[in-house]
């Protein structure tokens, strides 16, 4: 009897072989020839037409900001990083010149009430129920011309370092972390405060209509860890801990976004409640995909492993089907893996290659 969607991600996730292995798509970029292949840019359309097997849904910011092309912490939008936004030497940090931590309490913090919760859920229970759903620790911003509905399906992220970057600047926040550690930690209280809220809230409003729960953060680099393992210890872990002790209390699984290479604390991730780990880069330090799934797969599920860096801007449709197997093959053994782009599919990924990337994952799957 062949499986649903839901089925085979829920397997994966326990570490059960599913008949096929189960699939998904995050963002992508270049919406043109999006628009022009699938003759629509809704992700839940293009999900379905792509025949995935995860459909997600995040909150909508209604509070003071909202229209006016600024993140919930006030930093421009225009470009990527945490609320949407670069890390450039031109930029200006909103808290880059406190000197106390008592300042950082008086910033106008965002507040978790300016949320729309509920529209995350009456998206999520539209979706037929043989697919997996995923509630996003993400939120949407409006846009000229969008529905609310729309504004589920992209916009920004709520993390924790990566949202420090955005207040303090990289330089300012790593320099601080060591000079000045009591500002880094005042902030943290704050930040961790309005995760909390912000996510109690989701699973309050919308956690009924999910099987999943995203929350993501970048620490690192394609070589190792920005800090030490003892600073990320002291400074991220706890945070961790408490939001994905939330999630699991709610009964969802934790899905974790982190890019590059951070195996020292790999572990502390996974003793945490980490279900499932969002992007395999294979091309990071230590991240071979026989040694992941050696060292790691009895205990969480991997997702990505399909390059966007080499194999699907640069590789032939076949050279992406080779890949795909040979990620389900290692990875997938067993169960634990979603396949899926590595990151955000950017311009430079022909569309054959996307088509190839899910089309093999599909028949790789019924054919082991």
């Amino acid at each position: 009897m062949t499986e649903t969607s839901r089925q085979r991600v829920l397997k994966a996730i326990r570490h059960e072989q599913p008949d096929i292995t189960p699939t998904n798509l995050e963002g992508f970029y270049d919406t043109e020839r999006w628009q022009k292949h699938f003759s629509t840019l809704d992700r839940i359309v293009i999900r379905d037409k792509l025949d995935t097997d995860i459909q997600s849904a995040r909150p909508v910011y209604t509070g003071p900001l909202k229209g006016k092309d600024l993140s919930i912490w006030g930093t421009p939008m225009n470009i990527y990083g945490a609320g949407g936004v670069g890390y450039g030497a031109g930029r200006d940090y909103p808290l880059a010149r406190v000197e106390k931590a008592e300042e950082v309490d008086d910033w106008p913090w965002p507040d978790p009430e300016d949320f729309d919760y509920a529209i995350t859920a009456e998206v999520l229970q539209s979706i037929p129920g043989d697919r997996a759903k995923r509630l996003d620790g993400k939120y949407g911003v409006e846009k000229e011309g969008s529905s609310r509905a729309e504004l589920t399906q992209s916009g920004a992220w709520v993390p924790l370092v990566c949202t420090l970057f955005d207040l303090f600047g990289i330089e300012g926040t790593l320099v601080r972390m060591h000079l000045e550690p009591r500002v880094i930690e005042a902030a943290l209280r704050r930040l961790e405060d309005f995760l909390l809220g912000f996510f109690s809230r989701m699973l309050a409003k919308a956690g009924h209509a999910a099987d999943l729960v995203y929350f993501g953060d970048d620490f690192s680099t394609q070589k190792g860890l920005m800090i030490s393992p003892e600073q990320w210890r002291r400074f991220l872990l706890p945070t961790y801990r408490r939001l994905f002790s939330l999630i699991k209390g709610h009964g969802k699984y934790v899905w974790f976004h982190s890019c590059g290479s951070f195996h020292e604390v790999m572990g502390d991730l996974i003793d945490a409640g980490m279900d499932v780990w969002e992007t395999v880069q294979v091309q990071a330090a230590g991240n071979d995909p026989r040694e992941l799934k050696r060292k790691y797969g009895g205990n969480i599920t991997f997702y990505g492993g399909i390059s966007t860096q080499t194999t699907l801007p640069r590789g032939s449709p076949e050279d992406v089907r080779r890949e795909v197997r040979d990620r389900i093959s290692v990875l997938g053994e067993g169960g634990g893996y979603i396949v899926g782009a590595d990151h955000g599919i950017m311009p430079d990924v022909p569309m054959e290659n996307v088509l190839a990337m899910y089309d093999e994952a599909k028949h790789s799957g019924t054919r082991r």
